[in-house]
């Protein structure tokens, strides 16, 4: 008997390949995400066991039996949680492979997912080869992986974390918990909560979409379709700032203290800083990825000039803008207004940005607080890779840090003896290292971050130093004295005074840097001065070691409230080419960068900036080419890297900078006092709030 030969064309399997194609392409037409399933089933075997027994010879092709067995088992999750094939459609497959379709259809849908589906490669399957056709799909761009961190095998692995973390937070976490902690971070009372709403309002919505399901593999499908979706970092929501948010909130933590917390993690000094030196491995492996990325040149940062900046809020048509006779002030009418002046006005920014900038001629800022002081920053390279999560090459920095909140040389009085003012993880780490922090005449601690050692002084009444070398002078008493020989990354230092022991006369803080040990990135901190009940707080940065500051000085009497005498800097406004107490014209007001675009970044801040005729930074301070928080997600994989870059590398250009000044932030009080010309008319203006 003689074998027949079969022609695939019998049976359409140029129609069956298309069907294929096609299907597939009108299933992701609209972005949907791609999953894979986990089948016991061998889909290979179950396809061909479907076919003819005489003819299925035919149709044994290595190349075809690989797709199948790789992307078989590909899904899609509609959003009622139910499954779909990506590949198996038999009401388009030839009739003679319905059959074997429908099968591989109904085994791929009954099944569990296990991964979200990622590609290195274009195509999936092995168009042709031996001179045929083959059973094989094309992904669009958008589909391929585009991360030069990770392959997409690694990617895959990753969203089976994350489907277990957020699985976790869902099964933790009450509805109505999460929808008060929305509401808490939308109501714009935490610190730059605006960075947080998009990833509250994502795991409100899921958490909404799933508590009604009662069906437990609807709830999981429904799931992985979130994780798909999410951003980097929000289905670990439990071990994010959000998540302790709503963990303080079912433990039953009141709000007031609550937001305490939130303050003190999101403190610019100390959020997303790094806290260790990254190792050589790490520093090998940034090189290359750096390289990757083609970033090696946007990483080269210099101080902006006015001319770089493309936008503006105001302007004075007297500041340099290039041209020749630009500083010459031309006669605007044919006879001079004579200047009137007329009482402090006092008002919010959006006030005075609506009825008094757009008339203003003049403007000039009187110099009054060193935390104000910032830069602006830009690349040294034209058309350097973008950096950052707006859409130009601008960064700022404050004389403090990322944010003008951290007041460098500056105190916060307290007006009452509300012990909520009190600095409680001062308190924890000083009770932790056995020390004394109640029940004190003079208290006065100090706190930091890292492995630095910073030492806490004080010149006493009678002119003897209490220090780490005489740790007792009568009845003051150092009772804890630490890293030494760097031994912890959250220190605390204290210097006290008992009860009824303080003698009266002059005491006198200081804190040095002895021992820096912050891998360049320089070391914040902060001192809490408790006398008579009265809390007192000073924050403070050393760039570098063998640097002092005095944080407090002041007469004690025993049973009255003390009068501060002074607060000194080591970087002032000398450093900046200003004078404290003067006014300095303003060149032009400007957004911060990341609010210059379309598309705003409100989330890395609100800030206004006025820029300063001659002012410029010779501080060598906490200039900073960028932040960690700036930073695109892309680069997640080596900030430590790159905050260890920024800290050590100076920015280039700081005698030709014409873009720094003074900046508020949105979340901060202004008491900005201005002196503004409009018509003839001079005016002093206090600015005390944005809105």
């Amino acid at each position: 008997m003689v074998k027949a030969i079969i022609n695939l064309e019998n049976h359409h399997y140029d129609n069956f390949e298309k069907s294929i194609k096609d299907d597939f392409a009108e299933i992701i037409k609209n972005k949907k995400q791609l999953f894979k399933v986990r089948i016991s089933t061998d889909l290979w075997e179950a396809y061909i066991d479907a076919l003819d027994p005489n003819e299925r010879q035919q149709y044994k092709c290595s190349c075809c039996r690989s797709f199948i067995r790789k992307y078989g088992d590909l899904v899609i999750i509609d959003t009622d949680g139910r499954l779909k094939s990506a590949i198996w459609h038999p009401a388009s497959a030839p009739s003679y492979f319905k059959e074997a379709v429908g099968n591989l259809k109904l085994l791929v849908e009954a099944s569990r997912v296990t991964s979200v589906f990622h590609s290195d490669q274009r195509h999936l399957g092995k168009v042709m080869s031996g001179g045929r056709h083959h059973l094989a799909v094309a992904l669009p761009e958008s589909y391929i992986n585009q991360s030069v961190w990770k392959k997409a095998n690694q990617l895959m692995i990753e969203s089976q974390k994350d489907f277990e973390q957020l699985s976790a937070a869902l099964n933790t976490y009450r509805t109505e918990s999460v929808a008060t902690i929305k509401a808490l971070i939308l109501s714009d009372v935490l610190y730059r909560g605006g960075r947080f709403s998009d990833m509250i309002s994502w795991f409100n919505q899921v958490i909404l979409h799933v508590e009604n399901e009662t069906d437990l593999e609807v709830i999981r499908h429904l799931t992985w379709l979130y994780v798909a979706e999410a951003k980097s970092g929000y289905c670990d929501i439990k071990k994010s700032v959000v998540g302790a948010l709503i963990a303080d909130y079912e433990f039953g933590i009141p709000i007031e203290t609550i937001i305490q917390r939130y303050n003190e993690k999101l403190d610019p000094a100390n959020y997303m800083r790094i806290r260790k030196k990254p190792s050589e491995e790490e520093v090998i492996k940034a090189e290359g990825l750096v390289g990757k990325l083609g970033i090696t040149d946007s990483l080269k940062r210099r101080y902006a000039k006015l001319e770089d900046i493309p936008t503006f809020m105001w302007r004075s048509r007297y500041s340099d803008n290039g041209n020749v006779f630009s500083k010459i002030i031309t006669q605007s009418r044919p006879f001079e207004i004579p200047r009137l002046r007329v009482p402090i006005k006092t008002m919010t920014w959006k006030k005075f940005k609506e009825t008094v900038l757009p008339k203003a001629t003049n403007i000039e800022a009187k110099v009054e607080n060193t935390s104000r002081l910032m830069g602006l920053v830009t690349e040294s390279i034209s058309n350097s890779k973008p950096l950052f999560q707006w859409n130009n090459a601008f960064s700022w920095y404050y004389h403090g840090g990322v944010d003008g909140k951290i007041k460098k040389g500056s105190q916060s009085v307290k007006i009452s003896d509300d012990s909520s003012e009190k600095d409680r993880e001062i308190e924890r780490r000083i009770q932790v290292a056995g020390g004394k922090y109640d029940d004190n005449d003079i208290r006065c601690s100090l706190r930091w971050e890292n492995y630095t050692d910073l030492d806490l002084q004080c010149l006493t009444p009678k002119g003897k130093q209490i220090d780490f070398s005489r740790n007792k002078v009568g009845k003051g008493k150092m009772d804890v004295d630490m890293n030494l020989m760097g031994e912890s990354e959250m220190p605390v230092a204290n210097i006290r005074w008992p009860k009824n022991t303080a003698a009266n006369g002059s005491y006198c803080f200081t804190v040095v840097n002895y021992d820096d040990r912050s891998n360049g990135s320089g070391t914040f901190y902060k001192v809490e001065l408790e006398v008579e009940g009265y809390i007192y707080h000073y924050h403070g940065y050393f760039p570098f070691d063998d640097m002092h500051e005095h944080v407090f000085e002041f007469n004690y009497e025993k049973g009255r409230p003390i009068n501060l005498i002074g607060v000194y800097h080591n970087l002032g406004y000398s450093d900046w080419n200003l004078e404290i107490g003067n006014f300095k014209t303003v060149n032009a007001i400007v957004k911060s960068p990341n609010l210059w675009d379309g598309k705003d970044a409100e989330e890395s801040g609100n800030h206004t900036f006025f820029l300063l005729d001659g002012c410029h930074d010779k501080s060598k301070g906490k200039s900073r080419g960028f932040f960690n928080e700036m930073l695109r997600s892309d680069f997640k994989e080596i900030n430590k890297i790159l905050e260890a870059y920024t800290a050590s590398t100076p920015i280039q250009g700081a005698e030709d900078a014409t873009a720094c000044g003074l900046g508020f932030s949105k979340e901060s009080t202004w008491d900005l006092t201005l002196k503004v010309t409009a018509d003839g008319l001079e005016r002093l203006i206090l600015i005390d709030r944005f809105d």
